[in-house]
């Protein structure tokens, strides 16, 4: 009937709200694991690191881009 207690139905396209779900509790999980990185916090050596890599920045947003134009388009073709 498309209702519930609290109101609309939600249908999650493509299982969407579980892959962001998962990653999410997936990357918390490592960099909790992983901690910060050694040295970071030390006064002594707070210039020795650099804020961000432009390069990876770069490669990792064509990354993603690449993976969102596979990903959507695919689940727009299995819509019933």
């Amino acid at each position: 009937d498309g209702e519930s207690v609290v109101g609309p139905s939600l249908r999650d396209f493509a299982g969407s709200g579980l892959v962001h779900l998962v990653g999410g509790v997936g990357a918390l999980c490592g960099a909790i694991i992983v901690g910060p990185r050694a040295g970071r916090w030390e006064e002594e050596k707070e210039t020795e690191f650099e804020g961000h890599s432009i390069p990876f920045c770069v490669l990792g947003t064509f990354f993603l881009w690449f993976g969102w134009y596979g990903f959507n388009p695919g689940s727009t073709l299995s819509m019933h």
